[in-house]
C-alpha cells in the first residue's frame, strides 16, 4: 500500500503539509495527502493519507489508506488499510478493515474491524 515499498505514492501526492508547518482547522481532500508538519482538527480524505516521521496529527482522521510513521491523537477511520511504522504512534478508537503494526509502532486504543459483508 503505502510504505517503503512504494515510493511512487510520494509522486502522486496531492496536498502536502510540510515540516514546520502547524495549522488548525478541518482539512477535506479528494486525492493523496501527507502531513509533515504539524495538525490539530479534522482530516478527511477519499485518498490516502500518509503521516510522516515529524508529522504530529491532533485530529479526527477519515481516509482510504493511512500510513503512520510520525503520531496521531485522535480517533481514526479508514475504509481500507492502517499501517502503523516502527516509529509510529496512534493513540484513539481505530476502525479500520485492515490493520498493520509493525515491530515498535504503537496503538493505544480500541480497535475496530468490521465484519465482511457476506459473513
Amino acid at each position: 500500500m503505502l510504505g517503503k515499498k512504494n515510493d511512487a505514492v510520494a509522486a502522486t501526492v496531492d496536498t502536502v503539509i510540510g515540516k514546520g508547518a502547524k495549522i488548525t482547522g478541518k482539512l477535506v481532500a479528494e486525492g493523496a495527502v501527507r502531513i509533515d508538519g504539524n495538525f490539530e482538527g479534522e482530516v478527511s480524505t477519499e485518498g490516502d493519507l500518509v503521516v510522516g516521521e515529524s508529522g504530529q496529527v491532533v485530529a479526527t482522521v477519515r481516509a482510504r489508506n493511512l500510513l503512520v510513521v510520525g503520531a496521531i491523537k485522535g480517533d481514526v477511520v479508514t475504509t481500507g488499510q492502517l499501517e502503523i511504522a516502527p516509529t509510529g504512534k496512534v493513540e484513539g478508537d481505530v476502525q479500520t478493515v485492515r490493520l498493520i503494526v509493525e515491530p515498535g509502532g504503537l496503538l493505544q486504543g480500541h480497535c475496530q474491524m468490521p465484519l465482511p459483508a457476506d459473513s
